[in-house]
């Protein structure tokens, strides 16, 4: 029996290649993700009142974050003069609570801005500290020695080094020795001008999406280029 090639095929087959390699640089082009982008809370639309643990600044703030205090529930959204910025929002009562921040989503950096370290109530190397959480697991730890002007002029930080460091919980404290031993002091926590950034969803490296797409595109056009008996007995 005599095979001939299946000349339709060829050119099926290279249609076939043409669309497949505009399809996969595509995706490997969609694959690039931008960065996700760093969310923020200014409380500049928030009333000045009390608010619950569990709270929620308005929009346009993050709807990503919610506030609570990790003692009783004393948080107050308010103009502090200058040791805040505008409206900010405070940690109410002489304890030993810290701001409690909780996360919807994985963060993989944050910032703050604080006020109220008031020089009456603190001393020098007295120091606010970011304490970083992952469920119940600290992956994280910073803290900045108090000017203690008693103004809002200092940020604090947080990035992670990796994936490790991600995180969906942080608190706030300030770690003061006046006038009860350091650790154990509840100087108010005065906050404003959070920033974070989600950490985001993997994806498929570019790369691995073209490999796979170029095994897919080998055996298709080799089906493609099969020669096929004739339709003609011999």
């Amino acid at each position: 029996m005599n095979f001939t090639t299946n000349f339709k095929s060829l050119s099926l087959a290279g249609v076939v290649f043409a669309g497949t390699v505009s399809a996969i640089a595509v995706l490997g082009l969609a694959t690039v993700k931008p960065a996700t982008a760093a969310e923020f809370v200014t409380f500049e639309t928030d009333p000045s009142v009390s608010v619950p643990n569990g709270f929620v600044s308005n929009p346009p703030d993050s709807q990503l974050v919610s506030f609570s205090d990790t003692l009783g529930a004393d948080l107050v959204i308010g103009n502090f003069g200058v040791q805040g910025n505008g409206q900010s929002l405070a940690v109410r009562v002489d304890d030993a609570s810290a701001l409690k921040m909780n996360f919807s989503h994985l963060m993989k950096s944050l910032s703050l801005d604080f006020g109220n370290d008031d020089p009456s109530f603190s001393s020098p190397g007295d120091t606010a500290e970011l304490t970083l959480f992952l469920g119940a697991t600290q992956v994280g730890f910073v803290s900045v020695p108090m000017n203690r002007d008693d103004i809002m002029n200092q940020t604090i930080s947080f990035a992670a080094s990796g994936p490790g460091q991600y995180f969906d919980m942080a608190t706030f404290f300030y770690n003061v020795a006046v006038p009860t031993p350091a650790g154990t002091s509840g100087l108010i926590e005065v906050v404003d001008n959070i920033e974070f950034q989600p950490a985001g969803k993997a994806v498929p490296e570019p790369s691995t999406v073209l490999g796979l797409g170029l095994l897919g595109l080998v055996a298709l056009v080799k089906r493609q280029l099969m020669p096929k008996p004739d339709s003609d007995k011999a």
